[in-house]
């Protein structure tokens, strides 16, 4: 049985298959080493609502960024506080079409939300 399962969950297994440049391909972008750290994070969510967006506004005119958090809890609610590693200017609940509905409490960097309850989900606007 263990067997059959992996024909279904294996690892795919690929090659790259050019029979005219096989053996001598040429990549003509040049390595470049970045100065920039290789982790770091704009924000750290404490609390046990779970992250299932981060992207920037669809409004061009808007600089900053959109985060949708939901409670994944199987059973009670789940609680979030952002903590960026900038300070915020400014921080709102939207719906999904990013229309500002409610502005959020801001200290420094750090936004805390309200209790999200079973199921539910938000979607928070930040500069």
């Amino acid at each position: 049985m263990a067997e059959l399962a992996r024909c279904y969950d294996g690892e795919l297994e690929v090659y790259e298959h050019a029979a005219f440049l096989n053996g001598r391909l040429i990549f003509s972008e040049p390595e470049v080493v970045g100065d920039r750290p290789a982790h770091g994070s704009v924000f750290t969510l404490e609390g046990s609502a779970i992250v299932s967006a981060v992207k920037a506004a669809e409004d061009p005119e808007k600089p900053g960024i959109i985060v949708r958090l939901f409670c994944g809890m199987h059973e009670g609610d789940a609680t979030a506080k952002l903590v960026f590693a900038e300070p915020v200017h400014r921080a709102c609940i939207c719906d999904l079409r990013e229309r500002e509905t409610e502005e959020l409490a801001v200290d420094g960097a750090t936004v805390e939300l309200s209790v999200l309850k079973h199921c539910k989900f938000i979607t928070v606007y930040v500069e």
